[in-house]
């Protein structure tokens, strides 16, 4: 028996299975997505990590494209109760008439172990080498979905840019996966010619995310050593036309006065990594009066803090004119948890 086949009479639907280790920040970078580059996309079903997104293959690959927290996506064959051993079969059977065809299981936290127990015997004679698609049957929370698989993310997606693999290293870089999501949250488009600030440009590991999906950036940072790094990662990757990269100092100066549609920065935390005569909470400070000067109006800041200083910059922030949207908690490591701000400009 088909489970809501009221509900699934859509057509070009596609499934999104998202990253389960930070979901909600998974699914607010989807979101985000869609917002800023495929609004004519609309989200019509999710259960737990999947998504079902009413849209055109073309806009579902660039969704992909974008995305750090996609793992795989495919078009929407049918949705059925785990326990319907009989339609899951005959469905199956429509599949197993081409030899270029395979299907596959997903057992989602044990969910339809035993279905698949029954439903294996129906593929044992495939030959996997032959596979040119693949069909998915996943199940989760009390259902089976069925759909093609399009797209899935492979590790060398991030690799190439991860901190150790570029001409200059700095430790405790946040690693691409993670820029890359904060990049989506902001809702920039890469379609309409917006420009990105990175106030805190480090190495340049946001920009560079932000120029692989093809965003105009310009960064700053108030160490030259780090401003020399991040040019020289700039031209090694080919982002030179993307990213402007100038030398700042702990008031902003060189940057008052610009107008930018995002702000996705990650300000330093540590006590060596902020000038002289000033605390970590001095720099945050600047940064949310400065940023309240230069994003325009509806814009979107995006950044990381410890979570130590979480009160005192929802004050400034509310001083400031923005409103927080969004709150997503990381770990780090023993010490050290922050906080991601989803911030919009009033």
């Amino acid at each position: 028996m088909r489970a809501d086949s009221d509900s699934f009479v859509y057509s070009n639907v596609f499934v999104f299975k998202l990253s389960n280790e930070l979901l909600s920040l998974a699914l607010s970078e989807l979101n985000s997505i869609i917002f800023a580059d495929a609004p004519s996309s609309k989200i019509v079903k999710r259960f737990d990590e999947f998504v079902l997104i009413e849209t055109s293959e073309v806009l579902a690959h660039h969704i992909c494209s974008r995305a750090s927290f996609i793992i795989e996506m495919g078009i929407l064959k049918n949705i059925f109760d785990e326990d319907d051993i009989e339609g899951l079969s005959n469905e199956i059977k429509n599949y197993l008439d081409e030899d270029s065809v395979c299907v596959r299981f997903d057992a989602i936290r044990g969910f339809g172990k035993e279905s698949i127990e029954k439903l294996s015997k129906l593929i044992e004679k495939t030959v996997w080498s032959r596979c040119k698609k693949t069909i998915k049957i996943s199940f989760v929370g009390g259902l089976a979905i069925v759909y093609e698989v399009l797209y899935r993310r492979k590790e060398a997606k991030f690799f190439d840019r991860e901190p150790h693999k570029r001409p200059c290293y700095r430790p405790g870089t946040m690693k691409p996966q993670l820029a890359r999501a904060l990049v989506n949250l902001a809702k920039i488009s890469s379609a309409k010619n917006q420009i990105m600030l990175d106030p805190f440009c480090g190495v340049g590991g946001i920009v560079l995310e932000a120029c692989s999906m093809g965003i105009q950036s310009l960064c700053s940072d108030i160490d030259a050593k780090m401003v020399k790094c991040a040019s020289e990662n700039m031209k090694y990757f080919g982002c030179c036309e993307k990213v402007d990269i100038i030398l700042a100092d702990a008031s902003f100066r060189n940057i008052r006065g610009l107008c930018v549609d995002a702000i996705v920065t990650d300000p330093p935390y540590g006590i060596q990594s902020t000038p002289r005569g000033f605390s970590i909470l001095d720099l945050l400070r600047n940064f949310i009066i400065v940023s309240s000067e230069v994003l325009k109006r509806n814009g979107y800041a995006v950044f990381a803090i410890p979570i130590q200083y979480e009160v005192a910059i929802d004050m400034l922030l509310a001083d400031q004119g923005f409103k927080i949207k969004e709150k997503h908690v990381n770990r780090v490591h023993g010490s050290l948890t922050r906080v991601i701000y989803v911030v919009k400009k009033l």
